[in-house]
């Protein structure tokens, strides 16, 4: 059993990974190096993608078929404790590509942009362009196209690298199964619409002291409440609820 599949675990029916950061850019330096290792498809959990995957079975599919799907929030890093695994870090989507555009021993590689609207992914290349020496984006597009126009797309991109894509969950996902299909050498990334829009300039980042703590779901939630409560007030407390509900069922089989 390789090292990719020694840190999957199951959250009840969904697979989580227990990679940290540099452990993630060790299996995507990897990727780079051998093309032929599948699957090739990076993505995250959290509480809320949690909770749509219980209810949606496309969704859960496109986690469980995944290389590594990464513990993007302190509530899943916490809930593997009841499953029995140790995580020991999250590995948060922002942090995670940034470390990724950082680091000085990744190869260089040619990367398309898909997220949010267009003129936050040409803002968030722009900045990508000038954060990393070996990350080059060749293309941006709308987070808002069709299926059909994502097909199109990836079949007109030729030979690439990385495909990082932010348009939300459970879109993201959908798109990540598309880009596989018409570019089965590409390493997709699911890096989150937050972090293309960071990126952009359009959306702040929770200071680090409240990454650190675990809490930039509350900052997310301070700044933008109209739109999360339901999400945070409604989502939380049914994600425990799953949760415990799965530890039950997995004590009982």
């Amino acid at each position: 059993m390789d090292e990719t599949n020694m840190r999957q675990f199951d959250l009840g029916t969904i697979n989580c990974s227990a990679h940290t950061i540099p452990q993630l850019l060790d299996e995507i330096k990897l990727l780079l190096h051998d093309k032929s290792l599948q699957p090739r498809i990076l993505l995250t959990i959290n509480a809320h993608i949690y909770n749509l995957a219980c209810e949606d079975v496309h969704l859960r599919r496109a986690l469980n078929t995944a290389r590594i799907v990464t513990a993007d929030g302190m509530s899943i890093v916490w809930a593997s404790r009841l499953f029995g695994v140790k995580i020991p870090e999250r590995c948060n989507a922002t942090e995670a590509f940034r470390a990724f555009l950082l680091a000085d021993n990744i190869p260089h590689n040619t990367g398309i942009l898909a997220g949010c609207t267009d003129d936050e992914a040409r803002l968030a290349a722009d900045r990508i362009e000038k954060t990393s020496d070996h990350c080059r984006i060749i293309k941006t597009v709308s987070g808002y196209l069709s299926v059909s126009d994502y097909e199109s797309i990836f079949e007109s991109l030729g030979e690439i690298d990385c495909i990082f894509l932010g348009m939300g969950t459970p879109k993201t996902e959908e798109i990540s199964e598309v880009a596989k299909a018409k570019c089965p050498q590409a390493i997709v990334w699911g890096i989150g619409g937050g972090t293309i829009r960071i990126f952009a300039g359009t959306m702040k980042e929770a200071p680090v002291f409240w990454r650190c703590v675990g809490l930039q779901w509350l900052h997310r939630f301070c700044c933008d409440p109209r739109n999360l409560w339901r999400r945070y007030v409604i989502g939380n407390p049914a994600f425990i609820y799953r949760l415990c509900k799965a530890r039950l069922r997995s004590k009982q089989g």
